[in-house]
């Protein structure tokens, strides 16, 4: 499938800041059967945009805006084409991806518990492994109440489990954390999904997580909605959790409140 896509980030301060930098993680990924065609990111007030690849792998660019300001608009134009024939051979599994995503994780008796309802399966065995990783899915979707404004990207998932609710990323940490947990090395990743209606799905971005599988290297997973990604997901940026994917972050100096809005559409291109 073909998307176009348009991600806007809107900033209101409630007094002027000044010496902003800001870092996005706003262009697509080249990667997983997904493939950019184009992509442009806008910057209201003007700044000269660089760009790095971070530890992950990640696109990321950044600017800075040294004069006060007062708002800040960003906006990501892409056009991604998803469900690339990949290679067949084997995929590649670097000792890197062991040591930064499957770190020790606090094993609260919330975790334990969720962990405990999976069973016992052979961490060697892809199929055992792949099974075992979807039950968690599965578990998690069904256990949780989506709910908009119930968390912050700060609430921890001891917390997530006692709300019984959450949002995307929640879900998200939560597979992480019983994975990892259970040996099994895991990553967040950003990214948007397409209703599969016809007409352009308005929203915000999505979030969702990639179990490592033996032989069958980074499978994703959606606790949100319920099932394997297909090629109606679209990734921008993976990590260890959130803060290593989030779309925008920045620091500035000045005491403001700042107010944030954004608004996403992503639209099917040549009949979706």
């Amino acid at each position: 499938m073909r998307f176009e896509i348009a991600h806007t980030t809107r900033y209101r301060y409630s007094a002027p800041i000044r010496e902003a930098h800001t870092e996005v993680r706003l262009r697509p990924s080249d990667e997983m059967g997904q493939r950019v065609l184009r992509h442009r990111l806008e910057v209201r007030p003007e700044a000269t945009v660089g760009a790095y690849s971070d530890g992950f792998g990640n696109r990321v660019q950044y600017f800075d805006l040294l004069p006060p300001h007062d708002h800040l608009e960003i906006v990501s134009r892409a056009v991604v084409e998803t469900g690339v024939q990949q290679a067949t051979h084997p995929p590649d599994i670097f000792p890197h991806d062991l040591l930064l995503f499957r770190p020790p994780v606090v094993q609260g008796p919330a975790l334990r518990r969720i962990a405990a309802r999976l069973g016992s399966f052979d961490a060697s065995a892809p199929a055992e492994v792949e099974a075992a990783a979807d039950r968690l899915r599965e578990l998690i979707a069904r256990s949780f109440t989506y709910s908009p404004a119930s968390t912050t990207v700060t609430t921890a998932t001891d917390e997530v489990v006692r709300l019984k609710r959450g949002v995307c990323q929640d879900f998200a940490h939560l597979v992480i954390a019983v994975s990892r947990m259970l040996g099994l090395p895991a990553r967040y990743v950003s990214g948007y999904v397409y209703s599969g209606s016809g007409e352009p799905t308005l929203g915000a971005s999505h979030a969702w997580a990639d179990i490592l599988v033996p032989e069958k290297g980074w499978l994703p997973f959606d606790a949100t909605h319920s099932g394997l990604a297909s090629d109606r997901y679209v990734r921008l940026a993976v990590g260890r959790d959130y803060r290593d994917a989030a779309p925008t972050r920045g620091v500035f100096v000045g005491s403001a409140r700042s107010d944030m809005e954004i608004k996403v559409e992503t639209r099917p291109l040549g009949g979706g």
